[in-house]
């Protein structure tokens, strides 16, 4: 029987690589701007799934934090902050066409940039190919794909003999799972209210409850949607939907966000996860994005202006995995520098934000194109 733990740390599936999601966009108590600690929060989830990405590539091993590896928590952060953020975006501008032009400008410019130079420059680069045989190869058109959220791993010769089969971009397969939730906030939207806080938290229960089974339960055949694990897919929609949830319950809850309460989950789920295992993980559900929430709502002086220089969270996290596995390969396999992936990857990510993702969000419809920019990122 496969245990969660084992699958997103020890030994991950090459089909479903954990890796962030991340969402910008405005929304505590400085909601006027950027006046949160959600900035700081993003770069902090990239990080945890750049550091635990590099235990994985490098020996296929790798620490954790509640049981829980800290790849699959930078995760589970983003998607907290995305069902909370795309929710307000959707309660602020209820218009579906409004809605998905937003969505697509800020998932595909950024993303199409990235798969364009892995594919025609780094891996053209790289491969052990001849390159005109490399460019004209249906596995390197095939890695295209990935732009239309159709998770590809590999590109030819690029990689080969490394860790998890020499993937490319193992944290792209996470986007199709986030744009299938991005979908549900507009289907929701036609419930009375009262209805809609109940199918949110209900229906994420459900998911994250399948997915568990399949992966605790199950020993048959695996469900595959669009080259991605089912049960990789549900176990993060719980997280999304209570982000989404909590977004709801904020207007009709006075003082909902409490640093008491944010330290009582946490204890929860560390007592829980120290003496029950797995047990911890559907409470989790409901304590982490609490505490992400009252944390990125809040405005600590330093901390707010994190995303002073760009939000550089996005390009962190379409960049990271591909710049680790060059430095890897560089270094043979035979050590681990987290550190020094960390760094590197922060050049593409600005290159991605001021080149790419910033101008791109200036076309974002009804606002003007600076105060887009100002907005940079936001699930707005």
């Amino acid at each position: 029987m496969q245990s969660l733990e084992a699958a997103t740390g020890s030994t991950l599936p090459r089909a479903a690589l954990v890796a962030p999601s991340p969402r910008p966009s405005p929304g505590g108590r400085g909601s006027s701007g950027r006046d949160n600690n959600f900035d700081f929060l993003r770069l902090f989830a990239a990080l945890m799934v750049i550091y635990g990405h590099g235990w994985v590539l490098s020996t296929n091993t790798g620490p954790g934090f509640w049981g829980v590896p800290f790849a699959r928590i930078g995760l589970d952060i983003f998607f907290s902050i995305s069902g909370y953020m795309v929710t307000g975006s959707w309660m602020r501008t209820p218009d579906l066409r409004v809605f998905l032009q937003k969505r697509a400008l800020r998932i595909l410019p950024g993303l199409a940039a990235c798969v364009l130079f892995s594919t025609y420059v780094l891996g053209a680069r790289l491969t052990r190919l001849p390159l005109g045989q490399y460019l004209t190869n249906h596995n390197t058109i095939k890695y295209l794909s990935n732009i239309i959220f159709h998770p590809v791993l590999y590109l030819p010769g690029v990689f080969e003999g490394m860790h998890l089969g020499g993937a490319v971009n193992g944290s792209l397969w996470s986007l199709f799972p986030e744009v299938l939730c991005y979908l549900t906030v507009p289907l929701f939207a036609l419930l009375a209210l009262r209805t809609r806080m109940w199918a949110l938290g209900v229906g994420g229960v459900l998911a994250g409850t399948l997915g568990l089974w399949l992966f605790y339960g199950y020993t048959g055949e695996v469900f595959v949607i669009n080259a991605t694990d089912l049960k990789y897919m549900l176990v993060q929609v719980p997280f999304f939907f209570i982000g989404a949830l909590y977004r709801l319950v904020q207007d009709r809850v006075p003082d909902f966000y409490r640093a008491d309460f944010a330290i009582l989950g946490y204890s929860l789920n560390w007592m829980v996860a120290s003496w029950y295992g797995w047990w911890n993980i559907p409470i989790e559900w409901v304590t982490l994005p609490y505490m992400v929430l009252c944390f990125g709502r809040g405005s600590m002086p330093v901390i707010r202006r994190a995303g002073r220089f760009g939000d550089l969270s996005y390009g962190m996290y379409l960049y990271a995995f591909p710049v680790q596995q060059v430095i890897l390969g560089a270094m043979q396999g035979n050590e681990h520098p987290i550190l020094t992936c960390m760094v590197l990857t922060v050049p593409f990510a600005a290159l991605s934000w001021h080149l790419v993702e910033g101008p791109a969000l200036r076309w974002k419809p009804g606002a003007p194109r600076q105060a887009a920019l100002t907005e940079a990122g936001a699930a707005e």
